[in-house]
């Protein structure tokens, strides 16, 4: 499996995340997100059924890349792959997970909170590093701040990215954002309302694009 994930987020910089979103819903959330503008989403493996929604959404388009969030073991790793993920991301730094991603041929994204944490993630091999708790840890001056002296990585703030702060992230030099619950609410996922969900992934491609 080969997929370019670094490339389809220069030409679109966001992961949509969808957490806890109903199998029976997936397909009408993510149609929305992409409708709005997404091209990159993430189904996290602690939501209801998510192989389920991950097969369902990589059924939606050829355009669209749908991966597993959460993966935290090896164990994670096949089962989201053969569910129908392309790529994968971690909520940490496991470089057993890295490496049987990488075995596989699976683009991974590892989440970092520390500059160690973010070297750590690069020698093992990671495709990009998920900066995370992007606003806990400080917000786009955190991620300003770390990327030279690392070489300027590719990293992928996640954890409070809205779009009152997207852009800011973006101009500070991260590659991509991940944007949960500011569009994927889980309260509008719960309920299979994709018209809120459209309209909130509308703004924010809008506003970063």
């Amino acid at each position: 499996m080969s997929i370019d994930l670094l490339a389809a987020l220069r030409r679109v910089p966001a992961i949509g995340i969808l957490r806890g979103c109903p199998p029976q819903h997936a397909e009408e959330a993510a149609t929305a997100a992409i409708e709005g503008g997404f091209t990159v989403l993430e189904v996290t493996l602690d939501s209801p059924e998510p192989h389920v929604s991950i097969g369902r959404i990589a059924k939606l388009s050829g355009d669209v890349l749908v991966g597993a969030g959460t993966v935290r073991t090896v164990e994670d790793v096949g089962a989201a792959i053969a569910s129908g993920a392309v790529f994968l991301v971690s909520p940490f730094v496991d470089e057993t997970v890295v490496a049987e991603a990488r075995r596989l041929g699976v683009p991974i994204v590892p989440g970092a909170a520390t500059p160690t944490e973010v070297w750590q993630a690069l020698h093992a091999g990671a495709t990009a590093v998920k900066v995370f708790p992007a606003v806990q840890l400080g917000g786009p001056d955190y991620v300003r701040a770390i990327r030279g002296p690392l070489g300027n990585p590719h990293l992928v703030p996640t954890g409070g990215v809205s779009v009152d702060n997207a852009k800011a992230f973006l101009e500070a030099g991260a590659y991509a954002i991940g944007v949960g619950g500011s569009v994927f609410s889980i309260d509008a996922l719960m309920a299979g309302d994709a018209g809120r969900v459209g309209s909130a992934a509308t703004a924010l491609i809008e506003e970063i694009t």
